[in-house]
């Protein structure tokens, strides 16, 4: 690396659904720039994702900007290539703290993936969300599109069990639960700045 960018000169904008590991990653001493974040739930919904987002990176024009998130909407590489702004490398969140060949490993296994934060908030997602109001809909879709549940303990929180039990009846599928390392977002994010300093 060719001298790393101060944490002061940089800010992070992130996806909600890391708020509690960049926390902990922030507490540990392994994250050191400030950021910014959107509610996770705006994934579901691009256009209004889109417009946040620019609207936030445009208010923070004169900053250098680090976006911590995935191919989430259509216009992301355009909104990461304004000047001052890249974004980490990773198809999405999923991605980021498994690493690409493990990602695509388990998604070629029919994976379905679930992190800490969108666990908590399962029934907004399956049900309000995706439509899923029942569980004979939650299970068409997907017992058709998946085989399993992989629950991607960060080690932030406890372990929901009750929770991913509660998740695999309505949805029809096993969960299991494998860990990840939150610094891999970190990680990202110091990739993310080499472009800035070179």
């Amino acid at each position: 690396m060719r001298g790393e960018t101060m944490p002061a000169d940089v800010l992070v904008v992130s996806c909600g659904i890391f708020r509690d590991e960049l926390a902990a990653l922030g507490r540990a001493g392994k994250f050191p720039w400030p950021v910014r974040f959107l509610d996770s739930m705006l994934h579901m919904e691009p256009e209004r994702l889109e417009q946040a987002l620019t609207a936030l990176v445009q208010s923070l024009a004169g900053q250098r900007i680090v976006l911590l998130f995935g191919d989430c909407q259509a216009r992301m590489d355009l909104l990461a290539s304004r000047e001052g702004a890249c974004r980490v490398k990773g198809h999405n969140c999923c991605e980021l703290v498994l690493g690409r060949e493990e990602y695509r490993r388990l998604r070629r296994e029919g994976a379905f993936f679930l992190l800490p934060e969108w666990t908590a908030r399962w029934r907004e997602v399956f049900r309000e969300r995706l439509g899923f109001v029942t569980p004979e809909s939650a299970r068409l879709f997907m017992q058709e599109m998946h085989r399993r549940i992989f629950y991607l303990d960060t080690g932030v929180v406890p372990v929901p069990a009750e929770t991913l039990a509660e998740i695999g009846c309505y949805v029809g599928l096993p969960v299991e639960v494998k860990a990840v390392a939150p610094d891999r977002l970190a990680d990202a994010v110091r990739k993310a700045l080499e472009g800035f300093n070179e």
